[in-house]
């Protein structure tokens, strides 16, 4: 059983100053990263597809992607981030059962 893991990241943070390589080690362990334009086509498509919202409950109650589910991530910047302990989900049972299916994870961007 495996799971597809997509991640759907809604803006980059602005400025010049170098940000450590995240992105690297995570596409490594098989996180693909996908524009907006890319999860848009996969939802025309129709097909299996969980769209999850990884911001916290407020923000998920104040507007969402019509049909996302909402699985908090623990609240740390990506470039903070261990890859040996990637961010840890808060309500993990609200994932879905299918573990072949594509899932999207969307936040507010990069921080």
């Amino acid at each position: 059983m495996r799971i597809a893991i997509l991640v759907f990241v809604a803006g980059l943070a602005g400025g010049t100053s170098p940000h450590p390589d995240w992105r690297g080690p995570l596409e490594a362990v098989g996180i693909r990263f996908v524009s907006a334009r890319e999860v848009h086509a996969m939802l025309e498509r129709g097909g299996p597809l969980t769209v999850v919202d990884a911001r916290d409950e407020v923000h998920y109650h104040r507007g969402h992607l019509p049909g996302a589910i909402s699985v908090p991530a623990e609240d740390r910047p990506l470039r903070f981030i261990d890859i040996r302990r990637p961010k840890r989900l808060l309500h993990a049972e609200r994932m879905p059962a299918d573990r072949d299916a594509p899932v999207v994870f969307y936040c507010g961007g990069l921080n």
